[in-house]
């Protein structure tokens, strides 16, 4: 199969699609074909059963080499929750995926390939090649003609410093800080193409006959983006762009996966935009005109295994009949999916290391279900990888659409054992996860699950679902087996340290360890709540 990188001018019409691999034989095309995502009727017979592809996830490895750039050095890097991931980790976790799924339908990266910190242009140019090459040892598209690296996305962690990337004109200059790290995409890229992501930072990219992947450069709408560009109404042109790939797309009655780094959110943790609201909105208005062939959307960066479901106009009326003021404005009465977020296979914030193998349907590209891959750092450092949970099973849904996930968001409200369940799984369930038996913490996180556009909006809802409490009717209900402890989590749990993150505007954040005490976590956990706020 020759998997192709698409510009906007490949979508016109133009001869200039290079292949990313040179097409083994007419068969792999053929089985494209016949799987292409489509609009179908599931009432009819002879396409009613779903054949189930798969898609390996992985994101925010941060890389962390040596100094010295030398394998030897950094090959004595350990492997410990508050630091990022060494060589060891990374392998690790690829060793596991292979013999897990040796052949997925496609690979994707969600960018932060290198290790937070200060970083000269010769470490960041060089982490950023490892983790590249790294993964393409294990899930290369020069190997099989059945896979797709989609790796070219950048994270803030990825330029230097942290969040830097001066906005240049996508028609006329090739970017520096792109630039910089381009070259890991040598061997994945034709010469045009490289030149358009030199240029921009985005691309698109045909995985079959009618599903694209379209990769978004999110650095410039982050509010620690710098420089300042927040003034600029589309950094890079990239939101004429997308509105424009997506429409030629839906003109061609062709499906689409949106992935990025930094999600369009407003953050769980620390209450903050993730995008400068004005970004949100820009890219909510967008895509919530291409509702029925945007199949999926993923994003990396918060180290937290997240959903937002979009506010429809039944959402959007219910929020509103309760003195919750909605600022969205869908032009599309039809559902747009749920945006997802990945799991990080770097530990930083206590979270464990892990991947995500995604379960789309061969007919829709509908996503189907999820699961999670990961472990536990153990004390000689070795992570015991193994499935942790299944979104299906664990969620009792039946797919990750809209109306599912909304029914799941209803049952969470109702039952504070199925919320923390998700607040458990957030960081792919680590040790070292907070509680979340308190009020205030339910609420955000129930709150968090919803896609705001505006940092109000979030603390509204929360207002409004945390204040019945004081009356005894919060709309989070306790269920008759739960424990005001969080006994979910762990049976034994005392707490151990309470606190908020030192980000402005943070929301309580309650922190337990395990009953025997763990000096060590304590600290890491102290920690944490300034890292987070500095770093994310």
């Amino acid at each position: 199969m020759a998997f192709q990188i698409v510009t906007s001018s490949t979508l016109t019409g133009s001869s200039d699609v290079i292949p990313l691999t040179d097409s083994k034989s007419d068969v792999a095309t053929h089985k494209a074909t016949e799987s292409a995502c489509r609009d179908v009727d599931r009432n009819d017979k002879a396409v009613a059963r779903t054949t189930v592809r798969h898609m390996l996830h992985l994101s925010d490895v941060h890389l962390n080499i040596s100094e010295s750039l030398k394998d030897s050095d950094s090959a004595k890097i350990p492997i410990a929750y508050g630091d990022d991931a060494p060589m060891s980790l990374l392998v690790s976790a690829l060793d596991y995926a292979k013999k897990l799924l040796p052949n997925p339908d496609f690979f994707l990266y969600t960018g932060d390939h290198v290790v937070h910190g200060k970083l000269s242009d010769e470490y960041i140019a060089k982490a950023v090649e490892k983790n590249v090459d790294t993964m393409a040892r294990y899930y290369s598209t020069s190997n099989s003609d059945m896979m797709l690296d989609i790796t070219a996305i950048i994270g803030n962690a990825d330029t230097s410093p942290d969040y830097t990337m001066k906005v240049t004109s996508p028609q006329t200059e090739e970017n520096p800080a792109i630039a910089l790290i381009s070259s890991a995409w040598n061997k994945a890229m034709s010469k045009s193409n490289l030149d358009w992501f030199n240029h921009r930072g985005y691309l698109a990219y045909a995985l079959d006959d009618n599903l694209t992947v379209v990769t978004l450069n999110t650095l410039p709408y982050s509010p620690s983006h710098l420089p300042d560009t927040s003034n600029l109404p589309d950094p890079f042109a990239q939101f004429a762009w997308l509105n424009s790939t997506l429409s030629k797309l839906k003109s061609a009655g062709k499906s689409a996966y949106i992935v990025g780094h930094i999600p369009p959110i407003i953050d769980s943790y620390s209450g903050s935009p993730m995008w400068n609201e004005t970004y949100i909105n820009m890219y909510k208005r967008i895509v919530s005109q291409y509702t029925d062939m945007i199949k999926a959307q993923f994003f990396g960066h918060i180290h937290s295994i997240e959903f937002r479901l979009p506010l429809t106009s039944s959402l959007s009326t219910r929020f509103r009949q309760h003195g919750v003021t909605v600022n969205d404005d869908y032009r599309d009465s039809s559902e747009l999916v749920p945006l997802f977020i990945a799991a990080a296979i770097s530990p930083m914030f206590l979270n464990n290391p892990a991947f995500m193998v995604w379960d789309f349907d061969d007919i829709t590209c509908e996503i189907l279900d999820f699961t999670v891959y990961g472990g536990n750092i153990s004390s000689t450092e070795a992570v015991d990888w193994k499935p942790l949970f299944n979104a299906s099973h664990t969620y009792g849904i039946r797919s990750l659409n809209t109306s599912e996930i909304t029914r799941f968001v209803k049952r969470a409200a109702a039952d504070v054992e199925l919320l923390e369940q998700y607040y458990f799984n957030s960081k792919a369930q680590s040790r070292l996860q907070s509680s979340c038996a308190d009020v205030s913490c339910q609420a955000e996180w129930l709150c968090s699950m919803y896609w705001w556009s505006t940092v109000g909006d979030y603390e509204a809802c929360v207002s409004s679902t945390r204040a019945p409490k004081i009356k005894g009717t919060s709309v989070i209900q306790q269920s008759s087996s739960s424990s005001s402890t969080g006994s979910l989590l762990y049976t034994s749990t005392i707490i151990c340290i309470a606190g908020g993150m030192a980000a402005a505007g943070a929301f309580f954040v309650l922190l337990t360890c395990r009953q025997n005490g763990d000096q060590e976590a304590s600290k890491l956990l102290q920690d944490q709540r300034v890292q987070f706020a500095a770093i994310v």
